[in-house]
């Protein structure tokens, strides 16, 4: 094929890739930016979102505006059809209002008032016997908490940088969420209670049985992911924090992050008859009245409401702990779990 002149020459063939990173030399109106690979994501962990979708929260504004408006009208049906018809009450005594009304304002209360503090909501124990209608309101309250809560969750781990007046550092970081609070004028809006579902029994209850407890929450944390929430804070403490962990043995790969003690008020009810799931009693938490359909041969539960919040925690059992009793960290609540010996 080919004659004795002929002279062959051999050059590798290159496939031409696209460059790792995406050059900033292209200023074209026409370029359009593309997102990293998925192992380049997946190596740093982080999603990729530009600049402009990241700080932009007017979407996630409406969404908040529009289902705390369907939150705030169906907590007023609820309310306006509790306080026409006939209700079967049981209420703790606090003071001479009525109980229907105390049970309203109680569910109705999703603003902070003047003297409330930060991670507190309204308290009212008792039970309420009802009927089919305000029930079904109530279920329906119930789900619109449902929703405005997974619009909510998501923006409260979104850290927005705010300025701040007469402060040593100029900015602070606080969440998404009460950024757009306060963009909506509701600043004063207690997401614990809004939040917090109307406790439904599915069942006539034949006794109820309150308790209080003054809990915390625990959660076991890797070593890893201890210091990943330290990596992003500042200051000498996180620093220290962090030459701390590492002085850990290998053997000790999990911290608990502990949170800070609160009253737990919880109900032991015992229904009358099985519930649809086939349950004769059930333990929920109760801070607000619980609801159940009365029909008409339905007798009123038995109440036992708990001692006063002092007597309780004189009558705390004190049980042994699992961590140990000062923290490990200190720029963060992080104690170390108790070793065996």
């Amino acid at each position: 094929m080919f004659d004795s002149t002929t002279q062959l020459i051999h050059t590798a063939y290159r496939l031409k890739q696209p460059p790792l990173f995406p050059s900033n030399e292209n200023t074209s109106p026409n370029h359009i930016e593309q997102p990293l690979d998925t192992a380049v994501r997946s190596m740093y962990k982080v999603r990729y979102l530009s600049r402009r979708k990241a700080m932009d929260l007017s979407s996630q504004r409406q969404q908040v505006a529009r289902s705390l408006s369907a939150l705030e009208t169906g907590i007023a049906g609820l309310v306006t059809a509790l306080a026409h018809s006939a209700v079967a009450a049981n209420l703790e005594a606090a003071d001479d209002r009525t109980s229907i009304r105390r049970a309203c304002e109680a569910y109705s209360a999703i603003d902070y008032r003047m003297d409330d503090e930060v991670g507190t909501s309204v308290v009212c124990l008792g039970v309420l016997g009802v009927s089919t209608e305000v029930l079904r309101r109530a279920e329906a309250v119930n789900a619109i908490k449902a929703e405005f809560k997974a619009i909510c969750a998501p923006l409260h781990g979104i850290r927005i940088r705010i300025p701040v007046k007469g402060k040593a550092s100029p900015t602070r970081a606080i969440s998404a969420m009460r950024v757009i609070l306060r963009n909506i004028q509701r600043s004063d809006l207690n997401l614990l209670a809004a939040y917090r579902k109307i406790p439904i029994l599915e069942a006539p209850p034949a006794s109820i049985t309150y308790t209080r407890a003054n809990t915390r929450s625990v959660y076991r944390k890797s070593v890893d992911e201890l210091y990943g929430l330290l990596s992003t804070a500042e200051g000498p403490t996180a620093a220290a924090d962090r030459a701390r962990l590492e002085t850990l043995d290998r053997r000790e790969t999990h911290l608990a992050f502990v949170k800070d003690r609160y009253q737990n008020v919880r109900a032991n009810v015992l229904y009358a008859r099985l519930d649809p799931r086939g349950r004769g009693r059930m333990h929920i938490a109760a801070e607000l009245p619980l609801m159940y359909a009365k029909g008409r041969r339905a007798e009123p539960p038995q109440v036992q409401f708990p001692v006063p919040a002092d007597l309780a925690s004189q009558m705390r059992r004190i049980r042994q702990s699992k961590i140990e009793a000062t923290p490990f960290l200190h720029s963060i609540p992080v104690y170390r779990y108790v070793r065996l010996k």
